[in-house]
């Protein structure tokens, strides 16, 4: 008796808008999202400044906040903290009361959350300025900082889950499962990594694991799960097709949960042996739910048609499930023993992380936002503003993640010559830094004209406003 081959389980169609619905969660989606594109402009104008300083270490020198290692870590904290977070909540509350056809629930207590949690981002990211900073990659910010930063976490993710709970009766979405698995994994490591990191005083081994686990599982397990449950979702309903099968996007969840927590470890690192060994074995095996995901993604847009790329968030989409493929990629390469003894100490690295951060997250973000809003705002964005943020975003992501990547095989190789002192090494590669600085001055342009649009949508929306009540008055 042979078994009959069948395709895969598609996953059903996102749902239809519904005008209740986006009252419901108006006004908490437009504070989360204008916040989170302020704090966008913020951390790269900071991580423009720090690039320069690195081949103008004179500029501003007698300021004590302007130096790299005050304006590198209040620069990744902004984005992480103040734009990621922020835009990944907005983008996830549409998506399960989309999905869930509900309205939000405890809306009052989504804004209280997100007011103190803009109040403490902006005070970490102040104190780390400021010389404060504990040192802890992804976490710099004042101890004092993480129990508001939790509060208000809490807060955030109380008005998600409950929204969940009162879904309409079916089976789940695979971005529904990435969502809560973002929400629920964030205050996992956080709470962790600020109890064992900022309260615990760790030494040694302890110190440097939990530092390195808590910074990987926030970029590639976090945000990973973040930005890949806007991707599912998006790319389906703007091309109106089902996702291909549910069961790889469930297969992928759970890999990825599983191995991506463990990525990312150098094999030089000042740890035993045994934790540097997983790290590699994890990060090889994180090539599963990127091929998951690729095939879904594939067999989803499998004979689509000319020109059905041309909607905003779409393009946005494409390019974020590349980045992450690349980025993924990357990280399992560089996990390689051969390749991290070359590359494990240089730009290499820092490359795939801008890449996982500004190519990859941000982009699915922007296509969330672009959707989004128009209908929060029955207003539509400036197309031209809008090709120029595309095309500035993605020319200077590519700008700076090729320069550096070319930069870190450039000093690893020569590096591991004999012959080569360090700080010839660091002149020999200094031009790659300096064409990586043009990269973080076109994402700043980005942010900046992103900001325009933002303004400009909201301008238009509170002109019509005006007008209608001034007409309902007359």
């Amino acid at each position: 008796m042979t078994a009959t081959p069948t395709a895969p389980a598609p996953a059903a169609a996102p749902a239809s808008e519904s005008p209740g619905i986006e009252a419901s969660c108006r006004g908490p989606l437009l504070n989360l999202f204008l916040s989170a594109v302020c704090w966008l402009v913020i951390a790269s104008g900071l991580s423009l400044f720090a690039s320069i300083k690195l081949h103008a270490p004179t500029l501003f020198a007698g300021l004590a906040w302007t130096s790299y290692g005050r304006l590198r870590p209040a620069a990744l904290d902004a984005f992480l903290y103040g734009f990621a977070v922020q835009a990944g909540f907005g983008a996830a509350i549409w998506i399960i009361c989309r999905l869930g056809q509900t309205r939000l629930v405890a809306p009052l207590t989504l804004f209280l959350g997100h007011a103190f949690w803009s109040i403490a981002v902006f005070l970490g990211v102040a104190g780390v300025l400021a010389g404060g900073g504990s040192g802890y990659p992804a976490l710099e910010m004042p101890s004092w900082i993480a129990p508001l930063l939790f509060a208000a976490y809490v807060l955030m993710a109380i008005p998600a889950v409950l929204t969940f709970h009162a879904r309409r009766p079916g089976p789940l979405y695979p971005s529904q499962w990435f969502i809560l698995g973002a929400i629920f994994w964030f205050a996992w490591i956080f709470s962790t990594a600020a109890l064992v990191l900022l309260y615990g005083a760790p030494r040694g081994v302890l110190q440097a694991s939990a530092s390195w686990w808590f910074a990987n599982n926030f970029s590639q397990v976090f945000l990973g799960f973040a930005g890949l449950a806007s991707v599912l979702y998006f790319i389906p309903k703007l091309t109106g097709r089902a996702l291909y099968s549910s069961h790889w996007a469930a297969f992928a969840f759970w890999m990825l949960a599983l191995f991506g927590s463990w990525s990312g470890l150098s094999e030089g690192s000042p740890l035993p042996v045994w934790m540097s060994s997983m790290s590699v074995i994890g990060t090889i095996f994180t090539i599963v739910p990127v091929i998951a995901i690729t095939m879904a993604l594939v067999y989803t847009l499998r004979g689509q048609p000319e020109h059905a790329d041309e909607d905003p968030s779409l393009r946005f989409c494409y390019v974020a499930a590349s980045f992450w493929v690349i980025a993924s990629v990357q990280l399992i390469v560089g996990a390689l023993p051969k390749v991290n003894s070359l590359v494990g100490l240089t730009w290499f690295g820092y490359a795939q992380r801008e890449l996982q951060y500004y190519g990859f997250f941000a982009f699915s973000m922007f296509a969330a936002i672009y959707y989004i809003v128009p209908r929060l705002l029955n207003s539509w964005w400036c197309p031209r503003l809008l090709k120029a943020q595309f095309w500035l975003a993605i020319l200077g992501v590519l700008t700076l993640y090729i320069s550096l990547l070319l930069g870190g095989v450039a000093q690893g190789v020569l590096l591991s010559a004999a012959d080569n002192s360090f700080l010839e090494v660091l002149r020999t590669t200094m031009t790659a830094v300096r064409i990586s600085t043009i990269g973080d001055l076109l994402i700043f342009a980005s942010a900046v004209v992103f900001l325009a649009n933002f303004g400009k949508v909201f301008f238009e929306s509170g002109q019509r406003v005006r007008a209608q009540i001034m007409e309902r008055i007359s």
